[in-house]
């Protein structure tokens, strides 16, 4: 199949539309990439569309990544030259408006959130199917003589959202409390925690350091930095959605401890991914196993071999081939899809 990728490719090697690409190749199909981004810097918005037009007519699909910048007018037009895909990694409290408006173009669309949530997407107009897709890893970026020494307790990264819930806010606020924890991304600016005016904006102010951010190699160096990792959703009550940053961790082999959401234990054991559900039972568990470090990575390792084996981006893309080509695949047990 010969593929043409519509998405962000100047990015880390943990880029979703980079991971998807690499992936494909490895299941023998053609990939070229189209970075909208770069496009419509170097050429503009329109130049950039027309040049789009231009080429996907020579391919066997177009696979769009998340799709925000994407003019329906232009997802019709394409949609009459070749089926289209679109994959979305993202999850909001609402439906965001754009997608609206261009799934009714698309034939095939993978999503991160399963159950009644991608049933709900589903409905939107997709043409064939809709599917669930969990976030891949990519097994080459594991050097197997590399020891990195554990020198940071506790790591939590994650972008600031106001329409965090509840379970995200709290747990932030009970870590901001521990010495121990180091953050990166500007999570822990937005809790549950009241703010004086003079609070609101120094924390308004500290989004725009830029220095709170580590992304590409310095963004796997930390995490394999950390004796735990701690994974909060933004939600909890979508099936299976999770951060990305849950198969980040573990594919680095780092320990994750994660706040229980609906499916968690369709995609990992206990013995793979310890959670919690309230701040007595993180407080004791960070504990626990700051204090055990050969239980702790012996689970750690577990998750590891998990991600690696089966998880990885040339097995996460050959279930999405699987489910183009025929409308199923046995590939993992949580197989979800809304035809």
């Amino acid at each position: 199949m010969k593929i043409l990728g519509y998405g962000i490719y100047q990015d880390h090697a943990l880029g979703g539309d980079i991971l998807l690409a690499k992936g494909l190749r490895s299941n023998g199909c053609t990939v070229d990439t189209y970075d909208f981004k770069q496009q419509v810097k170097q050429h503009g918005q329109v130049a950039a569309d027309n040049a789009l037009l231009s080429i996907a007519g020579n391919y066997d699909l177009l696979l769009i990544g998340k799709g925000e910048r994407l003019n329906p007018k232009l997802a019709e037009r394409l949609a009459a030259q070749r089926p289209l895909a679109l994959w979305y990694g993202d999850i909001r409290n609402e439906v965001p408006g754009y997608l609206t408006a261009i799934l009714p173009f698309v034939d095939y669309f993978f999503m991160t959130s399963g159950g009644e949530t991608l049933k709900q997407y589903h409905r939107l107009g997709v043409k064939n199917v809709s599917a669930y897709l969990f976030n891949p890893f990519d097994p080459d970026l594991i050097s197997s003589d590399a020891v990195t020494e554990k020198s940071l307790d506790v790591l939590f990264t994650g972008t600031g959202y106001r329409f965090a819930g509840d379970e995200r806010k709290a747990s932030l606020d009970y870590l901001k409390q521990r010495s121990d924890v180091t953050f990166f991304g500007g999570a822990e600016k937005f809790t549950a925690a009241k703010f004086s005016l003079w609070q609101k904006l120094k924390k308004e102010l500290s989004r725009l350091n830029k220095r709170r951010k580590v992304r590409g190699e310095d963004y796997f160096d930390v995490i394999q930095r950390a004796k735990i990792g701690i994974g909060v959703n933004a939600v909890h009550h979508i099936n299976k959605y999770t951060s990305d940053r849950l198969t980040h961790y573990t594919g680095f082999g780092t320990f994750f401890l994660a706040h229980e959401f609906d499916g968690l234990r369709e995609l990992f054991t206990a013995d793979e991914v310890v959670s919690f559900n309230t701040i007595e039972q993180l407080d004791s568990l960070i504990t626990h196993y700051l204090h055990n470090p050969a239980e702790r990575e012996a689970i750690a390792k577990n998750a590891q071999q998990k991600v690696l084996q089966h998880y990885n981006c040339q097995n996460i893309t050959g279930m999405m081939l699987d489910i183009m080509n025929r409308g199923s695949s046995d590939r993992f047990p949580w197989i979800d899809i809304v035809s």
